[in-house]
């Protein structure tokens, strides 16, 4: 049993409590853009120089969802909502919160989530956003995990972007990687399963990523390769070894989906086999915020993991910004 030790803080006599949480996963679902993408299309259609082969070499990447003009990521979210809490057996006024990682809401204001509340009237639940680029659902799991300890009931979190809309048409650097999809996670505080780990962290620095309001991404590959490659692998660590496990100990590890030669580079370096990383960035692309939950629903519904096994969450993006969580089913 992984010890609980509260920490002195420095701001009084408050104390900061260490995990294990209880944290269950109840449900998980997933909604895509009807319209898939394939390398070839994307090509023609956006007139790129390049082929499907390179892309498909250096990205892993041979389809994403794209949404169409007049469709809504607000019921793209709706529908991965409602699917969640159809798996879990919740119902709308159980759930006490609603956080919504997404980086593309098609409004200024209001959020997602208030929206998405109102389709599901979930009329017990407060509801935001949280914008963290491609680490947003890790940072959105670790707010909804934690309020649930205090109020009780069930929280929703999920991922939702629209990746088609932060490039430019004409940059074969971006334009290869990005999909359209959304992704919910029912989670709550009572049974069996287990937040053991969880951290977050940021580094101000917008100059290897960055989308202006008013503009499309730009990107420094390079940068962000060598910085997913260094903080993937290192978060993997830090949260096992604040578990007190091993990393071998994991039975499956949910990474950002944002090149698959990134989680094949990371899972060699941990020592982990790829049939215990889940990937859904062949079929989907990068879909931001979306990619974390889209890929832990992928790999739950064929069994990659049970009830019992350890599961790691790693985000990383814009920002910069990274972390993770080590869950127990």
């Amino acid at each position: 049993m992984i010890q609980t030790a509260p920490l002195v803080s420095p701001w009084g006599h408050r104390t900061i409590r260490r995990g294990p949480w209880p944290c269950s996963i109840l449900g998980t679902g997933m909604a895509l853009p009807p319209r898939a993408v394939d390398n070839e299309t994307l090509i023609r259609d956006l007139q790129l120089d390049t082929t499907a082969d390179w892309i498909a070499a250096r990205t892993g990447i041979q389809e994403r969802r794209f949404l169409d003009d007049g469709d809504d990521l607000v019921e793209l979210a709706s529908e991965a909502a409602l699917r969640a809490l159809e798996s879990s057996g919740t119902t709308p006024d159980e759930i006490t919160l609603i956080v919504v990682a997404t980086s593309t809401n098609p409004n200024l204001m209001p959020s997602v989530a208030s929206l998405v509340q109102a389709a599901l009237l979930a009329e017990n639940a407060v509801a935001f956003d949280i914008n963290v680029a491609c680490s947003g659902f890790v940072h959105s799991f670790d707010v909804a995990f934690r309020w649930l300890q205090t109020t009780g009931g069930q929280a929703l979190v999920i991922g939702a972007d629209q990746g088609s809309r932060l490039f430019s048409p004409t940059d074969r650097s971006t334009a290869v990687f990005f999909g359209d999809a959304a992704a919910a996670v029912v989670i709550g505080a009572d049974g069996p399963g287990q937040v053991l780990a969880s951290e977050l962290h940021s580094r101000g620095d917008a100059t290897p990523l960055r989308v202006p309001a008013d503009g499309h991404m730009t990107m420094d590959g390079k940068a962000i390769w060598n910085f997913a490659t260094q903080v993937l692998p290192q978060t993997v660590r830090s949260l096992c070894a604040k578990a007190g496990v091993s990393v071998d100990q994991i039975q499956l590890l949910v990474p950002h989906q944002a090149n698959l030669n990134i989680l094949k580079a990371s899972a060699e370096e941990l020592g982990l086999p790829m049939d215990r990383v889940a990937v859904t960035v062949n079929s989907l692309g990068n879909t931001v915020a979306a990619s974390i939950p889209s890929a832990l629903h992928t790999a739950l519904q064929h069994r990659m993991a049970e009830p019992g096994d350890l599961v790691a969450l790693v985000g990383f993006g814009a920002g910069l910004a990274w972390g993770g969580q080590l869950i127990r089913l």
